[in-house]
């Protein structure tokens, strides 16, 4: 008598990949309510057939790891939180009228107005970060620690003009960017143009902490390798002031301030010294820069906010996808300094 027909074992393959997607689902990698990957998903993503990923989910329903509706898809067992709106944590130097981080906040604020969402501010201290409210979506300039503690929770958040940490938690923070390296590039190219020379430049960078501003030296400096650099201890008129003058005495064929603010404090020096002033780019384009008149490479401030308010409506929609990392390119503003 011929026995049953034996079932062909698993292989390998079939064993790690619902290893891993259960790994995904222990790990905390998918927010509770939300949506997991399709059957679709997971036979391209793991190179497995529909059937196989069909009888996959399947298993891992019935283990209790996974919640399917038919037609609707697989999800993640849980309530989902559901957001009431978003919370701003802005670095305290927004509160400076006429900056790069109150015009950011000016932007985005009337954005999130206009579309009926609620919005709360919050801001850090270098001894107090502020709670991330569970119930809010963080919007995050400047606070660098807040987007690690999120990172690190595996909480939703969208950084604004900056990345997102590397690591596994990074998967869960959506940013909108420049690139800084590329931007301090163009400056370098649009100083070349200018004065038709190639040596004697000068950068006037911001903290020698600052990652931005180390980023933008490097990308003006791949131009320019020859170019001197001198940092200012803020991002601020009055802390550039000095190394402004510093730089103007030994008449530098162009300069490269790595924000608009100490663009001014350049000029501010030049008119104080009776010093003529020589080609000047700064960064930004911050409110100062068009009353200075003054040509710097340009973040595009609309396009930056426009995207920011997509990746919030999608989050407050409850979209749980992987994080989104969306990079700009700068815009260079031809002014002529008065």
């Amino acid at each position: 008598m011929v026995g049953a027909a034996m079932a062909r074992p698993r292989s390998s393959h079939v064993a790690e990949v619902k290893s891993a997607l259960a790994a995904r689902l222990r790990g905390g990698f998918a927010a509770p309510g939300g949506r997991f990957l399709s059957t679709r998903a997971v036979a391209q993503r793991f190179a497995v057939s529909y059937q196989t990923a069909h009888r996959l989910l399947a298993e891992l329903e019935s283990e209790g790891l996974l919640r399917r509706k038919a037609a609707s898809g697989s999800f993640v067992p849980g309530r989902r939180v559901a957001l009431r709106g978003v919370q701003l944590v802005f670095h305290p130097r927004a509160r400076r009228k006429g900056s790069f981080g109150a015009h950011l906040m000016e932007l985005l604020e009337a954005g999130l107005r206009a579309r009926g969402i609620a919005v709360v501010r919050s801001w850090p201290t270098a001894a107090c970060l502020p709670r991330l409210r569970a119930d809010y979506y963080p919007v995050v300039w400047e606070c660098r620690a807040a987007v690690q503690a999120a990172a690190e929770a595996r909480k939703l958040l969208l950084c604004v003009n900056d990345l997102p940490p590397a690591g596994l938690g990074g998967g869960y923070i959506d940013a909108v960017t420049t690139d800084d390296f590329s931007g301090g590039a163009c400056a370098a190219e649009l100083l070349k143009e200018r004065t038709g020379r190639r040596r004697g430049f000068v950068v006037l960078g911001g903290p020698v902490d600052d990652v931005r501003s180390q980023r933008r030296i490097a990308g003006f400096c791949a131009h320019a390798p020859d170019a001197t650099v001198v940092t200012a201890a803020s991002w601020f008129l009055e802390d550039g002031a000095v190394p402004a003058a510093e730089i103007l005495g030994g008449s530098p064929t162009g300069i490269f301030a790595c924000n608009d603010r100490l663009a001014e404090a350049v000029i501010v020096a030049a008119r104080r010294g009776g010093r003529a002033l020589p080609p000047l780019i700064g960064f930004d384009n911050a409110p100062v820069a068009e009353r200075l008149r003054l040509t710097t490479i340009g973040i595009p401030w609309a396009t930056m906010v426009a995207q920011a308010l997509d990746v919030i409506a999608v989050r407050l929609a409850g979209g749980a996808q992987g994080a989104r990392v969306i990079s700009l390119a700068h815009e260079p503003v031809l002014r002529l300094t008065a």
